[in-house]
């Protein structure tokens, strides 16, 4: 992706739906109803642990997605980010898995990680109904 476009991954993600995990972020300002929430890891430029909240309202085919939440980079510093997009079902064979496509932005405290600041990212990547894991790959410009 970074050579035709200007992008660059910046971290990979993995993530798990929890059923009974509580949310961390306000429903105020976001896109749809309050699904649910999970947990997971990043990789990569930043390493660290996440949690999530998801937020959907279905429209026609297409499924608006607000995904917001929080990074624990290893070091201790929070990131905040809030991604929305879209989610579709794109191979009729195979009805349980979407993919998702968000535009991203991240705020932060941290001296260490405060080039997220200015840093709008595209979070790409894919969701299986049948386990509740996403995978995805987080990009920006390339000249982070």
């Amino acid at each position: 992706m970074s050579e035709q476009t200007g992008l660059r991954i910046l971290f990979e993600l993995e993530m798990q739906y929890r059923v009974d995990q509580p949310a961390i972020t306000s429903p105020e300002g976001k896109v749809g109803e309050y699904i649910g929430s999970g947990d997971g890891t990043v990789t990569g430029k930043i390493d660290g642990l996440l949690r999530w909240d998801l937020y959907e309202a279905i429209d026609d085919d297409v499924c608006l997605t607000n995904l917001a939440g929080e990074i624990e980079v290893a070091d201790g510093s929070i990131i905040r980010f809030d991604a929305r997009g879209h989610g579709k079902v794109t191979r009729a064979n195979q009805p349980h898995l979407w993919t998702m496509v968000y535009g991203v932005k991240f705020s932060t405290d941290s001296q260490i990680h405060d080039w997220l600041n200015t840093t709008l990212g595209v979070w790409v990547g894919q969701f299986d109904m049948q386990t509740y894991k996403h995978k995805y790959r987080v990009y920006a410009r390339s000249e982070l």
